[in-house]
């Protein structure tokens, strides 16, 4: 679930985002003794104007993002940073002061306290930051109506790379400027298209409900000393009672100077090993026992009878996320699953040449 309302939180903001510039910081550092990295991304408020921060942060040894979010603070001097979880006690505070490129204060989790200093890398500079968006009105009696596209990403600066990573999401793609200007020309034309022939079929339509939305960013995932791990999410609404998104990883090996696929990971030809290694670690997580289909036990989270290993990962120096898109696995309340094997559990299964 917390991906799901994450995404929410971030579509939210990211409509407040202006500028081209200074908008992503990689910050290197530690928690007491502990090294650490941090991704800022600098959000503007659209009404109040104001800046603040969402992100990740990660330990190094284990290269697993933890999110991030800025909180208001007593003293307008910190910033406060949280992170999410549905356990008050597993939540974690960064407070302290940002300056000259340098964050530090208390980190706090519980009782505990440590100190923390962070920063700014010159490794942040390799991400840049793009944005189109374009409103499409019509009038539908004395009411004005809009379809609204806007596109907000976070891509390496590195225009090989880039194009590498932007023809995984759409093979016709070029530059950020002559697709974009494409897709909202498109979009325009498809909307104000289709909104015209349904207000002529279906005149009693209330114009709620001819109000479109669509949404797609990418940024970091993960931006370490071994990958980068770019995220691609989209949300659309085209009426009804909720609109629909999906997310996709893609993982950089900065070694290899490779995107990899779950075939350089995996043996696949070893699947139905594979998907029972899966089975028992999403068992155990959610306390069903053997024998029976996850979606059987009385209070089960599960749509699905079964799961296999998902085509959607990310990685980190201790094992493989699995990513499952909304209704994959579960209710469209709980948002988007994701189940987290160990490298130890997959280790009969791993490619001879993947280092991890």
């Amino acid at each position: 679930m917390k991906s799901f309302f994450t995404f929410l939180f971030i579509t939210l903001i990211f409509c407040g985002l202006q500028g081209q510039e200074k908008k992503y910081s990689l910050l290197e550092g530690k928690i007491g003794q502990y090294p650490v990295l941090m991704q800022l991304f600098e959000t503007k408020n659209q009404e109040s104007e104001e800046f603040y921060f969402t992100g990740d942060y990660w330990y190094p040894s284990q290269e697993i993002p933890i999110s991030i979010s800025q909180e208001p603070a007593d003293n307008p001097q910190t910033l406060l940073m949280l992170t999410w979880s549905e356990d008050e006690s597993q939540q974690e505070f960064f407070s302290g002061t940002f300056s000259n490129g340098i964050y530090k204060g208390t980190w706090t989790k519980g009782d505990k306290e440590l100190p923390f200093e962070l920063k700014i890398t010159s490794a942040g500079s390799s991400i840049s930051y793009f944005e189109a968006k374009r409103k499409a009105s019509l009038k539908a009696g004395e009411e004005e109506i809009a379809g609204n596209s806007s596109y907000y990403f976070y891509l390496p600066k590195d225009l090989k790379l880039q194009k590498e990573f932007m023809l995984k999401i759409d093979p016709e793609y070029t530059d950020f400027d002559s697709w974009s200007r494409m897709r909202l020309r498109n979009f325009e034309t498809e909307y104000k298209k289709e909104v015209q022939e349904m207000m002529k079929d279906s005149p009693e339509l209330p114009s709620f409900a001819l109000n479109y939305e669509f949404v797609e960013y990418t940024f970091p995932h993960l931006n370490s000393e071994n990958y980068l791990v770019m995220m691609h999410e989209s949300y659309q609404y085209t009426g009804g009672a909720h609109g629909i998104s999906s997310q996709e990883f893609f993982t950089y090996d900065k070694r290899k100077k490779k995107w990899l696929e779950i075939g350089d990971v995996l043996d696949l030809g070893k699947a139905s090993e594979i998907n029972q290694v899966l089975d028992k670690a999403v068992r155990k997580a959610h306390q069903i026992p053997s024998g029976v289909k996850l979606n059987e036990p009385e209070n089960t989270i599960f749509l699905a009878e079964k799961i296999q290993y998902s085509e959607n990962f990310t990685l980190s120096k201790k094992g493989i996320n699995f990513h499952y898109d909304l209704y994959e696995m579960t209710p469209y309340v709980y948002g988007y699953f994701s189940q987290f094997v160990s490298y130890e559990d997959l280790k009969p299964y791993l490619k001879k040449d993947f280092k991890y």
